[in-house]
Parts: C-alpha cells; structure tokens; sequence
C-alpha cells in the first residue's frame, strides 16, 4: 500500500527509512531487500531491483528484488551495454522512460511486463549506483499507469538519493569483508606461529632435568588429564602450559590464561565464571567467564595457591562435576575445558595451615610437573642465551654477542629470577649495547658482584672494585660486604633488597617504572616487594 502522504514528504520519509535500514545490521542482503520493500510501501512502486555485476563474467545480473518472481529473477541479465540496464552500467548515468514498452533497447529479459502488467504505460526508472565515479551496480524501479508518468522527476531524484546510499552501504560492507578476511588470515598465521613456537621440541633445554620434563609433557599432552605444574616464578610454566596444549587434541581450540594472584576476589569469580548483569557493584552487563570462553580447550590457572577459599570451593565443583554458576544465577552451566594449574607456593604448606583445600589439592595434583629452577640446570645458560641473543637481535635489528668473561659471568650467577631474568638481561643488553661485543663490565652490577665474591668460606675482604667507572658512577652503592661468617645468601639477600629499594625510590615507587630499571617484570618487583617487606611510603 502507498504512503498516503503527500509525494514530497513520502519521498523524504522513503529515503530516511532506507538509511535507517542500511546502517541497521550487517546482513546487508537482508537490509537491502527491505530497503526495497520499503520504496514500494512508501512511493508505490509495483517492481524494484538492484543489479551487481559478476566480479569476474561481469554479467549484470538481478540480485535482490521486490515485486518479481524467483523466475524473472533469474532470467533478468544482462551483458556490459546490453538494454538499459547494462546501458545505465556502462555510462553510470541515470535513464528514465515514461513508457518503457516504446523503448526500441528495452528487451523484457525477465518476461514479466507483457500483457499480464496491464494496458496502461510504464513507466521504467533505472539509476546507478555509484561511489564517486565508480559505478556498483543499478537500481531500477517501475510503475504502471499514468500516475508513473506524472512523477517520473521526482521518482528519478529520489531514486539516485537511494542509490547513493546503496552504493555507501555497498562499500562499507566490502570493506568489512576484506578486514574480516585480513583478521582470518592474521589469526590463521599467528595460530601456526603459536603452534610452532610452543610445539615441546622447540623449548631450549637439554639439561637432563628438563628432559625428563619434556617426557612428561610428550606423555601427558594427548590426555585431558589435570596438570599442576610446581616450580619457582620465572621457569616457563605458562611456556609448558601452552605445549601441553598444542600436544594434545584440543591444539585448535581456546587456550586462555589467567593469573589468579593479580585480581581480587570478588573480580576472581566473576572472570572466572562470568556473571549476570547486576550481580554485584558495576556488573552492568552479563559476561561470560573463561571457564565458559575455554569451553573445548584448556584454561591456564597460574598461581593457583593464590585463590581465595570461597572461590576454590567452585573451582572443586569445575573439577568434578564440570559444572558450575554465574555470579547471580543459580543455573548450572556444563563446560568441557581441560585445567592447567600452576604454582610457586608450597601447596602442601597451605593446606595443612588451612589456608588451601586439601581436596583442591588433591584434585589438581593428578600430574604433577617440577620445572627446575635455572641455577639447578646451569647447562642451559648458554643455549638459553644464544636463544634470547637471536630473537632480540632480530626483534631490534642488531648484531650483539657476549664475551667469554661476560659468558663465564652468566654462568656463574644463580640466576634468582629464573629464565625470566635471564631473558630480560639479554634484551636489556641488546638494546643498550653500544658495540658489537658486550663486555663482562657491561653486565648489570649485581652479577659482577656476585662473581666477585668467595664461593665458600669467610667473608673477610670486600667485593672487589668495579672494572668500569662510568657505570659504577651511574649505579647506586650496594651493601657492604658481609661480615666473617655471614652467609653468602644472607649477604645476596641483602644487595637484592638494597638495589630494590634504590629502584623503586628512583622511579617514585611505581612499580612499572622500577621494573623497568631492574629489567624485571612488574609482578617479579611486587613479589619481591613482599618477599623482602617493602611498600610505598605514600601508603603509610
């Protein structure tokens, strides 16, 4: 039925509408077929069509229309320049006829406008679509009867409006496809990175420590049997997590991470097991947890003793029942996810002190993995080092290597921090290199030092002085050396906490500002911040 207002305020409400429907969803099949429905509701039009040319026949074909049968559809068209439609394709102007049946290149391909449409005139509109000078394709529109006639102006000024839109909505959608193919073919590549990165014979280790670890991974992975990998804070858990992953029959689905010690509570549960909206303070939309975005494939819980004991009361429930609720919903959700869990703390501590669930325990302690820490695999240093040496180097298009005394350095340091420190030296070292070839005295003061003290024995005399003015001058003083009898430990304990505190009153007790002069990574600067009872002065 038509618009029964006046012609031009239908033709503005037409040419709203259909902006309103083209800018409404992403089915844009879906849209331009109301958009069509909609000019012959508002401005009474009996057929309307939108004609795209084939990318590569480039046949003129009808691909939406309204007011035609599947029939005439598929039999309307048309070569480049053939009849008005391929005519109005080719030169990208409009063309309107007050009776098209007098048009010696009107061809009727689609059959439908014989005598069956009636004996009055009709009258044919068919404008391009165009973005620019490029033309997309071709809006056509017809009526039939004397009024088609009176309004041809009108309906031709209308119609290139539309088309004008058309042509933007044709655009935009192109565009999104090609960035939704572009997103497929990055997430493919970095999918077959991933794999290939974190596949367990491309993890640096021949240390026999670390292949009995990569025996157990070689023989855990294919299961879905629970992990709890235990070791100190930088060994590579979350690196052999991810090879577990890739191992098994769940490579090509999610694997998702979670610290469980850099959240709160109340924040814990809800990213665990998402919530409903209104749930508590700020819930102001539903959310879906990783337990549920992990469905298929495997979540990674790290520092698993950190979890509060009313939130390892539901994660008890995932493991054995493989169910649990959304903070605010009594609903159980089923979820199918393999759980890694990793941890530095002692479990077995906790749980006789109260303070971790035995029965967690002994859920997740169905495969236990030790890493070993660096210093207990020293035969690892050096191939770890050439390792980082190669990636940085690309990452910062250099050329650096270490001397032989820098190397006997590295492999006489105990390594606190683990592969991790290891890592963060190498790149600091690359990045600040100012030669070819770092020098031990480029070495940060810490390993220096450390190599300059006995091995065993008294501590009677004083590290020796430092090789480099310049960089002893730019660093701060350390402790004093310790005392006879003092423990090595004891002594390295202390230096650890001074260049500690030195760092974060330099960098105004931020702790990502301190990480970096260390080059730790901020949580290695907050555990160590605990380990050794520092915080900042503007909390007291």
């Amino acid at each position: 039925m038509t618009d029964s207002r006046s012609p031009e305020k239908a033709e503005i409400a037409a040419i709203h509408e259909v902006a309103k429907i083209l800018t409404s969803t992403q089915n844009l099949d879906r849209a331009l077929g109301t958009a069509l429905r909609t000019l012959q509701s508002f401005l009474g039009f009996d057929r309307v069509a939108i004609f795209r040319p084939d990318e590569t026949t480039r046949e003129i074909r009808m691909e939406i229309a309204a007011g035609y049968t599947a029939e005439q559809r598929e039999r309307g068209r048309y070569v480049w320049g053939e009849g008005i439609v391929g005519k109005t394709m080719k030169t990208g102007s409009p063309i309107a006829l007050p009776d098209v049946r007098k048009e010696p290149s009107f061809l009727d391909k689609t059959r439908a406008h014989g005598k069956a449409s009636g004996g009055g005139p009709l009258s044919w509109i068919c404008v391009p679509i165009k973005i620019g000078a490029e033309t997309l394709g071709v809006l056509s529109a017809e009526r039939i009867g004397r009024e088609g006639t009176r309004a041809l102006e009108s309906d031709a000024r209308t119609l290139a409006v539309v088309g004008c839109l058309i042509g933007q909505a044709l655009k935009l959608h192109k565009a999104i496809e090609r960035l939704q193919d572009e997103f497929k073919r990055q997430r493919r590549d970095f999918e077959k990175t991933i794999r290939k990165t974190y596949r367990i014979e491309n993890i640096v280790g021949q240390s026999k420590r670390m292949q009995e670890v990569f025996a157990a991974v070689t023989s855990v992975a294919p299961s879905r049997a629970t992990v709890l990998l235990r070791g100190e804070s930088g060994t590579g858990k979350e690196m052999i997590a991810r090879a577990i992953h890739q191992g098994g029959g769940r490579a090509d689905r999610p694997f998702l991470a979670v610290n469980c010690a850099a959240l709160p509570e109340t924040l814990l549960e809800s990213e665990l097991f998402g919530h409903k909206r209104g749930a508590f303070t700020g819930a102001v939309e539903e959310r879906k947890g990783r337990f549920e975005e992990a469905s298929g494939g495997t979540i990674f819980l790290d520092e698993v003793g950190d979890i509060p004991l009313p939130t390892q009361v539901k994660l008890l429930r995932v493991l054995q029942e493989r169910t649990f609720e959304r903070l605010g919903e009594n609903r159980p959700v089923p979820v199918d996810v393999r759980i890694i869990a990793a941890t530095n703390a002692d479990l077995e501590k906790m749980v006789a002190g109260g303070t971790f669930r035995e029965d967690l325990y002994y859920r997740l302690n169905v495969i236990p993995v030790f890493l070993p820490p660096l210093r207990d695999r020293m035969e690892d240093i050096l191939p770890l080092t050439e390792h980082f040496l190669e990636r940085f180097n690309r990452e910062h298009g250099k050329s650096v290597a270490f001397s032989k005394d820098a190397l006997d350095l590295l492999l006489e340091y105990r390594w606190t921090g683990n592969v991790r420190e290891l890592e963060n030296l190498v790149e600091r070292a690359v990045v600040m290199a100012k030669a070819p070839v770092v020098p031990a005295q480029d070495l940060p003061r810490a390993i220096r030092v450390f190599a300059s003290l006995p091995a065993t024995g008294s501590y009677g005399q004083p590290p020796a002085p430092q090789a480099s003015g310049a960089a002893s001058a730019s660093e701060p003083p350390h402790p004093a050396a310790p005392r006879e009898g003092r423990p090595r430990a004891e002594y390295l304990k202390a230096m650890e906490r001074e260049e500690l505190q030195t760092a974060l009153s330099s960098a105004g007790w931020v702790i990502a500002r301190a990480a970096k002069i260390l080059g730790w990574t901020p949580r290695q600067v907050a555990y160590k911040m605990k380990r050794h009872g520092l915080s900042s002065p503007w909390k007291k």
